[in-house]
């Protein structure tokens, strides 16, 4: 018999997919419940309402993509210039499983929720890229030249001002798509000559 937390795990993936796909306002308790195969009671024993439900998945997504950015930066066994693709490349496929009309969603509907993804997206950026930019300027990869402090600055802002649902729905461009422009604008931008062929020619895996 499972045990409550993968039941809950369960409820949880499955309600990702739904929200990934359509959003969370067209996804019913409804159809979440029975895609388990499960009764709409039983699913309101492990999440009271459905915003207890995008709260917990949003929560949960915020904690996978946490450790694994972690796993990225502490990895000593890969070459700087390949860790640094594929974290890129990893993020950029979370934005892109998301989708936009989740995001939409968020920000109008869920207010709350929301705010607390846009949170994490900033303290993400400082945090992980910060360590990136400074082990890349260590291992000779980044450019001196450039200030470590106006990039965070240059990228922060990018990120929050540019990936947002209101900019997007006026572009016929992905979340994914727009990140891919920002991480070739400035971050291949601060590669030094003989690391960027490195970077260019890598093809990374996540």
């Amino acid at each position: 018999m499972d045990t409550d937390a993968e039941i809950k795990s369960r409820i949880c993936a499955a309600a990702r997919e739904q929200f990934y796909l359509y959003g969370f306002n067209k996804v019913t308790v409804d159809e979440i419940a029975t895609k388990l195969g499960m009764s709409k009671k039983t699913l309101y024993k492990y999440f009271p309402s459905k915003d207890d439900l995008v709260m917990e998945v949003t929560r949960t997504t915020i904690a996978q993509m946490d450790q694994c950015c972690q796993g990225f930066l502490l990895d000593e066994n890969t070459d700087f210039v390949v860790k640094l693709k594929n974290m890129m490349t990893f993020v950029a496929m979370q934005y892109a499983k998301m989708g936009r009309p989740l995001m939409e969603d968020l920000e109008k509907n869920a207010p709350h929720i929301w705010k607390e993804i846009d949170h994490y997206r900033t303290q993400s950026i400082m945090r992980y890229f910060g360590n990136l930019l400074k082990e890349g300027r260590e291992k000779g990869v980044f450019r001196t030249d450039v200030d470590r402090e106006l990039v965070l600055m240059i990228y922060n802002n990018a990120i929050q001002n540019i990936i947002r649902p209101e900019v997007l729905s006026q572009v016929p461009y992905s979340a994914a798509q727009v990140f891919d422009a920002i991480i070739k604008i400035i971050f291949e931008g601060i590669l030094t000559d003989e690391a960027k062929p490195r970077y260019l020619s890598n093809n990374a895996t996540v």
